[in-house]
């Protein structure tokens, strides 16, 4: 099979039509262009054809990769269902994700350490529930308890369970005005928990609060 013509993209940027025996082929990317030397006159047979479709695909999901995480860091999950969602197999995407770690674009610790540190600036959450949310960006346990054990003691943990209470004492005084000491307590230990924090420190909590 013989290149025929090469004629650049007008539609798409860096991007090249290549023609094979008078016919279109394929379209690369100038990069891929380049790493095969593919130039007019050039004989290439199918197993390049291959390798050179596998290359470009490869580029593509890099650069919607690298768009992506140009906004903010994120997790490799979030790059994997990115590339999903933009139709690549999965197989490519966790391919990409690795040459991003080697590159040191991408580190889920770094991820955790940043995610952690945004959530102790905003409302008081308990460990479990940012551990959740690491969770569900694909971070890994052994990561989670690193990243909570370097950044949460549990007397910062106890303090941000001890703001949150009196704030939401205050926030609700109406609503708890009209209810008995036991009810109260109960109520604020049900919120404790829904925002993350354990049954001791929550009770912990509400003891010291009560006293």
């Amino acid at each position: 099979m013989l290149i025929t013509k090469i004629i650049k993209s007008r539609m798409e940027r860096n991007s090249y039509a290549v023609f094979i025996d008078e016919a279109p082929a394929f379209q690369v990317s100038d990069e891929v262009l380049m790493k095969f030397g593919l130039l007019i006159g050039k004989r290439i047979d199918e197993r390049m054809v291959e390798e050179i479709a596998s290359a470009e695909a490869f580029t593509r999901a890099r650069k919607i990769a690298l768009n992506f995480i140009s906004y903010r860091p994120r997790s490799s999950k979030e790059i994997v269902n990115k590339l999903s969602h933009k139709g690549f197999p999965s197989e490519l995407a966790n391919h990409v994700v690795r040459h991003l770690r080697e590159v040191n674009l991408v580190s889920d610790l770094e991820f955790a350490r940043m995610l952690v540190r945004d959530k102790l600036r905003g409302k008081p959450m308990g460990k479990a529930m940012i551990r959740r949310k690491l969770l569900e960006k694909g971070i890994s346990f052994q990561i989670i308890e690193r990243v909570l054990k370097e950044y949460i003691s549990e007397e910062d943990e106890q303090q941000a369970a001890t703001r949150l209470a009196a704030k939401k004492l205050k926030m609700s005084r109406s609503r708890f005005a009209g209810l008995e000491s036991v009810k109260q307590q109960k109520r604020l230990i049900d919120y404790l928990l829904s925002r993350g924090f354990s049954t001791e420190v929550a009770l912990k909590t509400v003891r010291v609060i009560f006293s």
